[in-house]
């Protein structure tokens, strides 16, 4: 069986989807135009690059199916390792919910709610294995519906991410420790946190379809 690798489609929704996740990650981190452009730009080229990457690699004899395969077997990996911390970051924000100074110092560093961790394992995920997923079983319809709902929801969740909860955390590790809280901040803190509940189960879904996906057949 020859194993071609796609072409149109997965670089469209592949591109859109870094590009896009580049601009909000630069209005999240920086909040100017320039920023914005600048995130744009990289996603742009990134996107564009490891799909003529996968392109490369998927067409080498033998490579094609062995890529898609392991490809996979890490993004579910990595997926359900950030569910898990998720998870676990947010068992604890609901035991101290109630205590709305041992919340704010979960927020702040040096926890900072696990930001290095969730930086690490989202930043592996947005950037470089769901693309490379996608390009590499495009071609394959027994996995291609799953990993395109997958993609969905988790790119969705991402800008959702950038555009709300990055910007209220770090408004949340900037306030001082000391002192009572205003009423206001707390009920910010609270609603963010049930917020992201929400979350935790998308980031649950994304890594059962992963999951789910590994277990489909590798033949076209």
């Amino acid at each position: 069986m020859s194993f071609t690798q796609p072409q149109g489609r997965p670089m469209v929704s592949v591109v859109s989807a870094t590009t896009t996740i580049g601009a909000l990650s630069g209005a999240a981190l920086a909040g100017s135009a320039a920023a914005v452009a600048i995130g744009a730009l990289v996603g742009l080229t990134w996107g564009l690059i490891v799909g003529r990457t996968a392109d490369w690699l998927g067409r080498r004899a033998g490579w094609g199916q062995a890529l898609a395969r392991w490809s996979l077997y890490l993004g579910a990996f990595v997926a359900t390792t950030l569910f898990g911390g998720a998870l676990f970051q947010m068992m604890q924000y609901a035991s101290a919910l109630s205590v709305p100074q041992t919340l704010l110092g979960l927020m702040r560093p040096p926890l900072g709610g696990g930001f290095t961790f969730f930086v690490v394992f989202n930043s592996l995920l947005e950037w470089l294995l769901l693309p490379s997923i996608l390009y590499l079983n495009w071609q394959l319809p027994t996995r291609r519906r799953l990993i395109i709902a997958c993609a969905i929801l988790y790119y969705v969740s991402r800008a959702w991410t950038y555009l709300y909860f990055v910007p209220r955390i770090f408004e949340f590790m900037e306030v001082s420790t000391g002192g009572s809280l205003r009423a206001d901040l707390v009920s910010q803190m609270i609603h963010w946190v049930n917020l992201s509940w929400l979350r935790v189960a998308s980031d649950g879904v994304v890594a059962v379809l992963l999951l789910l996906a590994t277990s489909r057949s590798d033949q076209n």
